[in-house]
């Protein structure tokens, strides 16, 4: 083993004792509960990222991240090139896109879903005789799957006093699509003028997202044969990649590593672009994240 590689593995032990050491520290004195606000960009980020593999997959996330790391500094250990490293590790965090190339909008459906549910059970709890506020707190503990960590938190909010109109807008900014954005109009244009007809309001927005989701369904299965065609091409060049590259001493000179570190970054770059095509258009948004974090 030459020493480049002896001094990486050194620099990873300290690493990995001085992360132990913090989670210790961290154990035995835990951080205050901070306040709720809202999410960095970096976590919706990952959050998009993390909802737009298939749950199995995400559920083990952590492991995945771990593995990659891992990968990473075998790979760099055992070539010593860095790039070589980066591109296994990379090849690895990638590998639930790679094998589902493009989101499935079977998460977004299941969400519509449930919240055109839950609207259903805010008429049904409205014509009882309570306010929009009122209905929203007494659903929360039986509303759908899919939306009760949402509505939950915003009845968290109505509860704790926050104005209902920044208890709206926050609701929306982290559901984070136009459909969800439609229902924070409606009630936000309640609470402007508290008019009559609501119970009507929720219902026919109900049915409009019901027909979405359905709509959704159907174009999520027409691009099915898109997704396989994607899949097939990353696994097929991943393979060609991994016979040639190791293979390849160019590779190991400073310029086969810069000519390795561009083909990765095209090779991703065209995933992307695939995945873009296979994947079903967003819903635009009507509320900015400005308004709804305000």
């Amino acid at each position: 083993m030459s020493m480049g590689q002896l001094s990486l593995l050194g620099f990873m032990c300290g690493l990995l004792v001085l992360g132990g050491l913090a989670l210790v520290w961290r154990g035995w004195h835990p951080a205050p509960e901070a306040p709720a606000r809202r999410p960095s960009p970096l976590r919706m980020w990952t959050g998009r990222a993390r909802m737009s593999m298939p749950e199995a997959w995400a559920r083990r996330y952590r492991w995945i991240a771990m593995s990659a790391a891992l990968a990473t500094v075998g790979a760099w250990m055992l070539t010593g090139r860095p790039v070589h490293g980066l591109v296994a590790g990379a090849v690895v965090l990638g590998l639930p896109w790679i094998w589902h190339p493009a989101a499935t909008t079977e998460h977004k459906v299941k969400r519509l879903e449930g919240l055109a549910e839950w609207l259903q059970q805010l008429v049904s709890v409205h014509e009882a005789g309570t306010s929009l506020e009122q209905a929203i707190r007494a659903s929360a503990g039986r509303a759908p799957q899919a939306v009760r960590d949402d509505v939950r938190l915003l009845a968290a909010r109505l509860r704790s006093g926050l104005s209902p109109e920044h208890a709206y807008l926050a609701f929306g900014y982290e559901l984070g699509d136009g459909d969800s954005d439609n229902v924070v109009l409606l009630f936000l244009s309640h609470i402007r003028d508290r008019g009559e007809g609501l119970g009507y309001a929720l219902s026919e927005m109900s049915a409009i997202i019901s027909k979405r989701a359905h709509n959704l369904r159907t174009v999520d299965a027409d691009l099915a044969k898109v997704r396989t065609q994607t899949r097939w091409v990353g696994i097929i060049s991943l393979a060609l990649a991994a016979v040639c590259i190791p293979a390849g001493k160019p590779f190991l000179t400073l310029t086969g590593q810069m000519v390795l570190l561009c083909c990765a970054g095209i090779f991703a770059g065209a995933l992307v672009m695939l995945r873009v095509i296979a994947s079903a258009a967003p819903t635009p948004r009507l509320l900015t994240p400005r308004k709804a974090g305000a």
